[in-house]
């Protein structure tokens, strides 16, 4: 091989690559935008945390908490608006403007002095980030062959969480050089806050992103003459937002893919309160002991992620995805159940497992299933139901451990004797055991949905509604 030919044959391997694993070099850059943007995400995740103990200062808790809250309860009621506009406008442009506007937000955070400003900052960039979101999810079956769109669910699932160890490694190297570096002269003036760089750091992966986002041949799916129209008469906002919730509602498969994760979060939202108590009380292992469980069950989730991607054209999704979530259940109470550590571990991989399969087969069934003039709100709808049911389980959780916790006292005195064995009855696994319980049936009411459908002979377009039809309605 001549020195010329080197770099083509580089060349081909690379699109070659690509071809097999992202089945598109226009999904590779939607990707590789999301992987950016996502540790974008996690970075300011991060210092914002920091910058909000630092400004609470005789609480520090209590500040966290309200900041993290501005990012996580706008989308509950805002989330469907989002996904209008992602159905409404060009996605392409959306998005851009949305990394754009995020790494102009960030760039003003190492000024904020106070807690509410903090407050108000995290309310614009989860704005913009409610935006995004929609845009890109309605946009991926419209850059790769329906049949990969398991495993480019999989690829986003991963370049969604597996980007906080590398944001977490980029905080703390970048965090311990601004330690030893001085701030004197003009080093000074660039940053008024020591969290400074990081934010300048943070916005410039939003404006990587927005430059890949850029290139890809996303085509506006609405009449340039309607779509005109729409963006001046802002009355039709609430029509389609109607529209977007019923579409939800009547479509069987969206129906059954909200019923299943919603349920699902419900009873596996409280792991995130209550596994830490589980750890310490039951297990008695202690804080080491609750992050082998935690790792425990993100490599389930990697693990299941995996088997989805190279067995994806083996399964049969509606079915595998209510198995999925009654599996979860069913590892949940069996976890809870347990009282050693390693078995912990071993069954907590098993709800890793079916809650990754969970999550892929959903988003791939709405992929599917789901109108391309609808599909923005169809998946905003999704997170503002999953962020609904997360703070759901984050109150209630601990609510009713400590409830449960009083009233197993005083009936069983915390135990009960079952022949030679001893079962601890704390509030925190009577808990689990109706959380599991509770996974368990939103997997029963899937499988009961799509048993419905299959009955009466109807495919997965029954009940939908396309424009045309809904404006008419």
């Amino acid at each position: 091989m001549t020195a010329e030919e080197a770099p083509a044959e580089g060349r081909r391997s690379l699109a070659g690559f690509q071809r097999r694993v992202f089945a598109t070099p226009q999904f590779f850059r939607l990707w590789s935008a999301q992987v950016v943007t996502s540790t974008g995400d996690w970075l300011g995740f991060l210092a914002i945390s920091v910058v909000a103990a630092r400004l609470g200062s005789g609480t520090p808790e209590a500040a966290i908490g309200v900041v993290l809250a501005a990012r996580l309860v706008p989308g509950i009621f805002f989330s469907q608006v989002a996904g209008v506009l992602a159905d409404r406008f060009d996605r392409r442009r959306l998005m851009v403007v949305c990394d754009l506007a995020r790494a102009g937000i960030l760039l003003i955070v190492p000024l904020v002095n106070s807690v509410w400003q903090l407050v108000l900052v995290s309310l614009a960039l989860e704005a913009f980030t409610l935006l995004w979101i929609p845009a890109k999810e309605a946009s991926v079956p419209n850059l790769l062959p329906a049949k990969h769109l398991t495993t480019a669910n999989s690829l986003s699932m991963l370049a969604t969480y597996a980007t906080f160890p590398i944001a977490s490694l980029i905080y703390a190297r970048v965090a311990s050089a601004l330690d030893d570096a001085s701030r004197e002269g003009w080093l000074g003036l660039l940053y008024p806050d020591k969290q400074g760089p990081i934010f300048y750091l943070d916005a410039l992966t939003f404006v990587a992103s927005a430059v890949l986002v850029f290139s890809l041949p996303l085509l506006h799916h609405r009449d340039p003459d309607r779509s005109a129209r729409a963006a001046v008469r802002w009355e039709g906002v609430v029509r389609e937002y109607r529209e977007g919730w019923r579409y939800v509602v009547v479509n069987p498969t969206v129906r059954s893919v909200n019923i299943g994760l919603a349920t699902a979060l419900i009873g596996g939202g409280m792991l995130i309160p209550l596994a830490l108590v589980y750890a310490i009380e039951v297990l008695r292992v202690g804080e080491q002991g609750f992050a082998d469980i935690v790792t425990a069950l993100s490599a389930g989730v990697g693990v299941g992620v995996l088997i989805l991607s190279v067995l994806q054209r083996r399964v049969h999704k509606h079915r595998v995805f209510s198995r999925s979530v009654t599996g979860a259940g069913v590892c949940l109470l069996v976890a809870s159940s347990l009282g050693s550590l390693p078995w912990v571990m071993l069954v907590a991989g098993g709800v890793g497992v079916c809650a990754g399969g969970m999550y892929v087969l959903g988003f791939t069934l709405l992929h599917e299933h789901t109108a391309d003039e609808v599909r923005g709100r169809v998946f905003a709808g999704l997170y503002s139901i999953v962020r609904l049911c997360v703070v759901l389980a984050l109150v209630v959780g601990p609510l009713l451990a400590a409830a449960f916790d009083r009233i197993s006292e005083v009936l069983f005195d915390r135990s009960i004797d079952i022949g030679i064995v001893v079962v601890e009855l704390p509030g925190v696994r009577l808990t689990l055991w109706l959380a599991g319980l509770t996974v368990i049936v939103a997997g029963l009411l899937a499988r009961r949905t799509q048993r419905a459908v299959a009955a009466a002979g109807s495919d997965s377009t029954a009940g939908t509604l396309t424009g045309d039809e809904s404006l008419e309605d």
